[in-house]
């Protein structure tokens, strides 16, 4: 009597949001910071996310339409913002959170050391369970491997006129979204571990920057879909990640040590 068609890609994007909000609840009680606080802090950083999200993919195209405008112009309007704003993209996302609590932390005076500790194993966490959304979706697939490979998955065709977006129906390909998930989830393990054996605060952020940006720069090799742009041999993710790499490691020798200053009682 009803039909109602709800994305899987969907339910798991809030559901991976769920799972970092608990995350970040429980990451309160251990650092004895109000809830509220955090709460309201997480809400500013999902806005500033989804924003970012929605934007990165647009921004890195504007080159290609700009050089490319006269084959543009002659694309349907609708297909055309389809492919230019088309899917979220998690840099894009980090990004824009990233800026937003800056700014919170900066508006309300709050101590970004605390905050940055509370998010670091939430990004992770929420971040896997995204993935498995991906993997369901069959967007962000891995390269062609063989039939026999364990981490092979072969999708089905599919009928809801999104097929040319997806991944290619009866293929094996690596399934790329839960290697990541994986891996997203050992380093969610690998921050709360050093965050228990260590008193030093604010570090849980870098290893999260430098262990993600590795991962997410190798695992780019291996990826299969067409739409994540390639400058001189490497994505634009690995781009990024370059860039997230650099600024983890700033984060941990520069501007860490300063803050820790600037936060002292005087």
């Amino acid at each position: 009597m009803f039909e109602l068609n709800i994305p899987v890609y969907g339910i798991m994007s809030i559901l991976g949001m769920l799972v970092a909000l608990g995350v970040v609840m429980l990451q309160c009680k251990r650092y004895n910071y109000p809830r509220q606080e955090a709460l309201l802090a997480a809400l500013i950083t999902l806005a500033g996310g989804i924003a970012g999200a929605f934007l990165l993919r647009p921004i890195t195209k504007l080159p290609d339409v700009i050089i490319h405008w006269e084959k543009y112009s002659r694309a349907p309007v609708g297909e055309f913002l389809s492919w230019l704003i088309g899917d979220l993209v998690f840099y894009g996302g980090l990004i824009g959170g990233v800026i937003a609590v800056i700014f919170y932390c900066r508006y309300f005076k709050i101590s970004i050391i605390c905050i940055s500790d509370i998010y670091a194993p939430a990004l992770p966490a929420g971040h896997a369970i995204g993935r498995i959304g991906c993997l369901l979706a069959g967007c962000c697939y891995g390269i062609e491997v063989s039939p026999h490979n364990p981490l092979a998955i072969i999708y089905p065709m599919r009928t809801d006129g999104l097929a040319a977006a997806a991944a290619p129906a009866g293929i094996p390909l690596l399934a790329m979204p839960l290697i990541e998930a994986g891996g997203n989830i050992i380093i969610a393990c690998a921050i709360l571990i050093i965050q228990r054996k260590t008193k030093a605060q604010g570090r849980g952020i870098a290893v999260y920057g430098i262990l993600y940006s590795i991962q997410r720069f190798t695992l780019e090799f291996f990826r299969g879909d067409l739409t994540r742009g390639v400058y001189g041999g490497i994505s634009t993710s690995q781009i990024i990640s370059i860039a997230v790499f650099a600024a983890s490691i700033m984060w941990l020798f520069i501007v860490l040590p300063r803050l820790r200053t600037a936060e002292k009682p005087q």
